[in-house]
């Protein structure tokens, strides 16, 4: 009986036309389906099968694609791992959220994705492995459960069994009848690059992805190899992308024992699941190595997104409009039939049911990006506007890219365009001028200083410097 209700509700909801940040009420406060929230760290979309790799990196994912529905265009906001996740479980932009460059927590002032859930009654869970997301950082409000796999585990191997041991726990569990919400993120295919021997030979030598160059050792991401990365014997640029193809298939196959645990279980026909990223990767890309964030090119921008949820969205649906992790915190509630947060920021995303619905093709005329370096951007699908930030000796740069007709996003079509894209260039500065004031309001509400690097646990700062955020 229990499903029935939840079909019913949701089918309503869809004849009331969705609820974006600005649609109806939902239909009822807790229609009582489960969501299972799998994140994958450092995924490029374009190297899935699903998404038209040719090399077979994610069998298991692929399927999860074909029950449900392919997002082809989604982009995360933010191309850092604190930065991103702050956006999608507040649904908020990092001067409204106030995890920005300068406050490196996400404050408690905040409603968190995990946090509506457990309003709503549900038990809350997460496992993962990244010590950017540190319960000392504010990322573990609303989970009642938040396993930090970094503390205990040495080996990326090892962390990654635990993540889904808890996950089949979690779904394995008969003592609690309430419904859940439960996070798992997988560190890998971030460096240090290091499948199991058995994934790598798979690859290695296949004829896909060609050695191609011969790389230099440096100091940073640019301009070759980062010396912290090398790995003997190994040298060219083909090694390196073999290496992170394998660490997708070793993780992929992680994601398959979730779901299949999930599909044994009871809660098989009452969870919705969504699979992300929190951003990309560039391999080489802008001479820029095996890192991301440092610019906003669609390498580190670029993710996959897919939802299934069985007798409610459609299987094997690929869907073409650009879409924003912004958009994951209000469609999740939209399906789950909770109420949006009031009493705080508008969301800034916008449920993506209207793209499954078919009732529209385009569900932003534009969406933002933002980096640790300052940058700023914004795209309407097609062209994608880059802001470089003031200096001393000059002001603002843009750079203009055509990613229809430029997809590697090499020419700067800025200059003889500034009358043309005039409009779009003054709805960069309308946000950029937002942002100040937004941050200032978010600076009012903090409750005290944010939490330094240097304030967290050893553990976890071996996890930041293991994984290139803290120098060795």
């Amino acid at each position: 009986m229990k499903r029935i209700i939840v079909v019913l509700g949701l089918c309503v909801l869809a004849a009331c036309g969705g609820s974006g940040n600005s649609g109806p009420e939902p239909v009822q406060r807790n229609a009582g389906i489960n969501v299972l929230l799998i994140t994958v760290d450092t995924l490029r979309a374009d190297h899935l099968s699903a998404y038209g790799y040719p090399r077979n990196t994610s069998p298991r994912i692929d399927e999860l694609a074909g029950k449900g529905v392919l997002f082809e265009t989604a982009f995360t906001y933010w191309p850092k791992t604190r930065g991103s996740f702050a956006a999608l479980f507040t649904g908020l932009y990092a001067s409204q959220h106030g995890l920005t460059v300068r406050n490196r927590d996400l404050p408690d002032f905040n409603q968190t994705l995990a946090e509506t859930f457990q309003e709503a009654g549900y038990r809350t869970g997460a496992a993962l492995d990244n010590g950017n997301l540190d319960q000392a950082l504010g990322f573990a409000q609303g989970f009642e459960t938040y396993e930090q796999t970094w503390l205990t585990g040495e080996t990326e191997l090892e962390r990654t069994e635990a993540i889904t041991d808890f996950g089949l726990d979690y779904l394995s569990a008969t003592d609690d009848e309430r419904p859940f919400f439960l996070w798992l993120h997988y560190v890998n295919p971030h460096t240090p690059y290091d499948p199991p021997e058995a994934l790598l030979s798979q690859f290695r030598g296949d004829g896909v992805i060609p050695r191609g160059p011969e790389l230099e050792i440096v100091t940073g991401y640019h301009g070759g190899l980062n010396r912290h990365l090398a790995v003997d014997g190994e040298t060219h640029w083909g090694d390196y992308v073999d290496r992170y193809d394998a660490e997708i298939l070793a993780v992929d196959a992680h994601v398959g024992r979730v779901l299949d645990a999930l599909a044994a279980s009871p809660h098989a026909e009452e969870t919705l699941i969504v699979f992300t990223s929190d951003h990309g990767e560039s391999l080489g890309e802008h001479d820029y190595f095996f890192d991301h964030g440092f610019d906003l090119f669609n390498p580190s921008l670029r993710i996959p997104l897919i939802a299934s949820f069985p007798g409610f969205l459609p299987a094997g649906e690929r869907i073409h409009g650009t879409v924003s992790t912004l958009d994951v915190y209000p469609t999740i509630l939209d399906l789950a039939q909770l109420s949006f947060p009031t009493g705080r920021a508008e969301l800034q995303g916008k449920s993506l049911l209207p793209l499954v619905r078919g009732t529209t093709s385009r569900l932003h005329p534009h969406i933002f990006f933002q980096n640790d370096q300052h940058l700023m951007a914004i795209t309407n699908g097609r062209l994608k506007l880059v802001r470089y930030p003031d200096t001393k000796d000059r002001g603002a740069q843009f750079r203009l890219l055509d990613m229809y007709r430029d997809p590697a996003e090499l020419e700067n079509r800025y200059e003889g365009s500034e009358a043309r894209i005039a409009p779009f260039e003054a709805q960069l500065s309308s946000f950029r001028t937002q942002t100040v004031a937004w941050q200032q309001a978010t600076d009012t509400k903090r409750a005290g200083p944010s939490t330094e690097d240097e304030e967290l646990p050893e553990q976890t700062r071996r996890s930041l410097e293991s994984l290139g955020y803290i120098e060795k």
